[in-house]
């Protein structure tokens, strides 16, 4: 909870920490009839001041002095480059981007949101990264991303082609049968329109060509062209 100040005021305040008693946190509580909202607090990582270790305040600590810079036991400034005493990394041992200051960070996140001890949330945090660790080695490794990808888009393009021809195949069938159908239909118009003074032979030659009209095939081609030839009527 941040302190009241007045309104455009420039003063640099800190939070205040409010103390509940119990597990449930509110979201917000009244103070002299002011609606005020609540943060959940995260206390930061604690380091001993003789050896810079995570793991237990400086009264309890039987080690030297050591240098939080360099890491070792001497006196007077420090000349060395600048080595962590946790992770050997190229920083102080205060660092704030140190993996065991961060690592310290997390488990004190988790022990407050879940309202544990700092041991358990220790113990969860431990276990949580163990079974990531297992997780990321069982995981099969990718000799050659690149092939793979290029093999799966070539099998996904081969189904694409294949269903495309499939329902071109049956477009094409079904164009054909409209067709035959439509010049059958014509042969019947047309030959209620002969006339009946015409030849047999020029009846029967008319027939003869409109019903192989009818019954030929359409072949088309890639580009939709037809291919069949124009048959004379007569």
């Amino acid at each position: 909870m941040r302190r009241f100040l007045k309104q455009n005021s420039t003063k640099e305040v800190s939070p205040v920490l409010i103390t509940i008693l119990g597990t449930t946190t509110p979201e917000a509580i009244k103070i002299w009839f002011v609606h005020q909202r609540l943060q959940q607090f995260i206390d930061r990582p604690r380091q001993c001041n003789k050896c810079f270790s995570f793991t237990h305040p400086s009264r309890v600590c039987d080690k030297a002095n050591a240098c939080y810079l360099c890491g070792a036991v001497h006196i007077g400034p420090c000349q060395q480059p600048e080595k962590c005493v946790n992770c050997n990394g190229s920083h102080n041992a205060k660092s704030r981007s140190c993996p065991f200051y961060i690592k310290e960070q997390k488990i004190l996140e988790l022990k407050c949101r879940n309202h544990i001890t700092t041991g358990e949330a220790r113990r969860i945090f431990q276990q949580n990264t163990a079974k990531y660790s297992e997780t990321v080695k069982t995981m099969p490794a990718v000799t050659n991303l690149e092939d793979t990808i290029n093999a799966k888009f070539e099998t996904l393009l081969q189904a694409i082609n294949d269903k495309f021809e499939r329902q071109m195949a049956i477009f094409a069938d079904m164009l054909q049968k409209s067709m035959d159908c439509i010049c059958q239909n014509l042969c019947k118009i047309i030959a209620q329109f002969v006339d009946p003074s015409s030849s047999p032979v020029r009846k029967k030659k008319l027939f003869s060509n409109l019903h192989q009209m009818s019954g030929s095939v359409t072949s088309f081609d890639a580009g939709g062209s037809n291919a069949s030839e124009d048959m004379p009527l007569g």
